[in-house]
């Protein structure tokens, strides 16, 4: 399944954490295989969505003292969790862009799926500054990117 389409397709959202500052354990991302420290003005959210045929977990990290914003889209499989994709703002560098690897679809297992994923726009193009971020404009706009949904109704 190629990035793109495991990007573009709608997720409900089933639960939510909303904002934490506390470690975050690998059941709220299941890429990492050890409770991930949270520190200095971080903070972290997890959802889980589904769509009609798989899994996944939104993950946002943000400092937003430091202008740092993070989230990551997972995919759950019985044999393991990959990164499809992080969206992302840093204000040390410019714009908004993606990391993805087009080339594996998205489906390389564990904390190795993290790594080795092209930026999307390059950092040498043109990008409009954006740096009126809190962290729940950016956890809408990362839930839009990745098409995940409200559900209709309470979530769990």
């Amino acid at each position: 399944m190629r990035v793109r389409y495991l990007i573009k397709e709608r997720k409900t959202q089933e639960s939510d954490t909303d904002w934490r500052r506390d470690d975050m354990q690998p059941r709220h991302a299941p890429v990492f295989a050890r409770t991930r420290p949270v520190r200095s003005g971080w903070q972290w959210r997890s959802a889980k969505a589904e769509s009609t045929q798989r899994k996944y977990i939104l993950t946002a990290f943000c400092n937003p003292v430091r202008g740092n914003w993070q989230a990551t889209l997972i995919l759950c499989t019985d044999t393991g969790a990959s990164v499809i994709g992080r969206y992302e703002y840093h204000g040390s560098h410019p714009g908004l862009h993606v990391h993805a690897d087009c080339e594996r679809g998205g489906l390389e297992l564990g904390s190795i799926s993290i790594d080795n994923l092209s930026r999307r726009p390059s950092a040498q193009s043109f990008h409009r500054r954006m740096s009126a971020w809190t962290a729940n404009t950016f956890w809408e706009a990362a839930r839009k990117f990745f098409r995940v949904e409200e559900r209709k109704g309470p979530l769990l």
